[in-house]
């Protein structure tokens, strides 16, 4: 777990997004753009105090539930939850309930594109960096991983066609829209359904329901 990169993640994401943003007042008092850590708290459904320690780089190491719930209040994108999850150490290769989010057929594809990602960044930072940490580590951990990273795949098929596997509504086909700020090197991924698709109905059921539970 790296505490200094998570701390310093979830601030700047908790600084980026706006009252308005999460249905906020933003009042005549408040003085900073951002929210505040009891805010973010509310949102996630947590004490401040155990929000603001994960901020501070101390108390316990966050659990995969706690980091969704994060990753919920704070309107994370898909890609930053993985960054997430990945700063505090549950990973793809290695960590069953971060491979569920995923149809199990489409993990090889996934797995492919990830070892790319990683192999870009490890030639990029090169040895003694962390894109190299995490490789040793999936090397030892992961027979799938060395299988996956001795092929060399550079290279790897790109779909905006998105596949996720939510815990309640099954199966989502999603677009992804990818828009890229150069100058600021950020990256915005925006997911939509095609209306009239069972993905889309499931999205708008999603959009009523919240975080309350469907049972079959």
């Amino acid at each position: 777990m790296d505490r200094a990169q998570l701390a310093d993640f979830l601030r700047t994401r908790r600084e980026a997004l706006q009252p308005e943003d999460v249905g906020l007042p933003r009042g005549p008092r408040r003085r900073t753009g951002g929210l505040r850590r009891e805010e973010v708290a509310a949102l996630c459904g947590m004490s401040a105090d155990y929000y603001s320690r994960i901020e501070q780089q101390r108390g316990p190491n966050p659990s995969e539930q706690m980091l969704a719930a994060i990753a919920r209040g704070l309107h994370l994108t898909l890609e930053e939850r993985d960054h997430l999850l990945r700063l505090a150490g549950y990973t793809w290769f290695t960590d069953p309930a971060a491979r569920r989010l995923y149809p199990e057929i489409d993990h090889p594809m996934h797995g492919r594109a990830f070892t790319a990602r990683l192999r870009e960044t490890y030639t990029r930072e090169g040895k003694g960096s962390r894109a190299a940490a995490i490789v040793d580590a999936l090397l030892a951990a992961s027979p799938e991983f060395a299988q996956v990273w001795r092929a060399h795949d550079i290279s790897v098929p790109h779909s905006d066609l998105k596949r996720i596997q939510h815990p309640q509504v099954g199966v989502l086909e999603l677009n992804c829209h990818t828009l890229v700020d150069p100058d600021q090197s950020q990256v915005l991924l925006v997911f939509t359904a095609v209306p009239g698709t069972e993905s889309y109905e499931k999205l708008r059921l999603l959009s009523i329901i919240g975080d309350s539970r469907i049972d079959a």
